[in-house]
């Protein structure tokens, strides 16, 4: 690397930090003083929170069957609108 792409890099890094340390104060005064006394949520297990997935098998078998029953239909349809006299 040239001594110009470091010191382009460095100089980015620098911008970035210096961005990331400001202060936004349209968000800070949203807080209210009951906000800023309030406790931490309590964190749980990402196990517990979301419902299982459902098996991938059973899932992916009646997804090819709903799959197979529309294209049925549309052959069906497309078969009845071929069929039709003009």
């Amino acid at each position: 690397m040239s001594g110009q792409t470091v010191l382009k890099s460095c100089a980015c890094i620098v911008a970035l930090m210096a961005v990331a340390c400001t202060r936004v104060p349209e968000l800070e005064d949203q807080l209210t003083p009951a906000l800023k006394r309030a406790d931490y949520p309590i964190l749980v297990p990402l196990d517990s929170a979301a419902p299982p997935l459902p098996d991938p098998v059973i899932e992916s078998t009646a997804l090819e069957q709903e799959l197979a029953a529309r294209s049925a239909r549309l052959q069906a349809r497309a078969h009845a609108l071929a069929a039709r006299p003009n």
